[in-house]
């Protein structure tokens, strides 16, 4: 079997992450409109579900028939991870001045 490239992993992750925030935009959309419940609440609703099918990925690795796929659930080091992740992406993209283009002079 041939091994994917860093670049093919990357590329993969990135389609998948845009592919899952689309989804995830119209289905918050969507349920604002029906609802009528503030963007707050959705979010919330989010994340607990995104808990939940954590919960259900996890219960499914563990137990008498494991899925055979190897990963270990660690509940506190995988929920800091995902803890982690919706406070990254959640803050405001701070830009490194060095690493900006001028636009000009003065």
């Amino acid at each position: 079997m041939q091994q994917a490239s860093q670049s093919e992993i990357e590329r993969c992750h990135e389609e998948a992450e845009a592919h899952m925030r689309t989804m995830l935009m119209h289905g918050l959309c969507a349920i604002m409109r029906r609802t009528g419940l503030p963007p707050m609440a959705v979010l919330r609703l989010a994340a607990r579900s995104v808990g939940s099918a954590y919960r259900e990925m996890a219960d499914a690795h563990c137990g008498l028939e494991p899925c055979a796929c190897g990963w270990c659930p660690q509940q506190t080091a995988d929920l800091e991870v995902l803890i982690m992740a919706l406070m990254s992406a959640g803050r405001p993209h701070l830009h490194d001045l060095a690493a900006m283009q001028a636009a000009g002079s003065a």
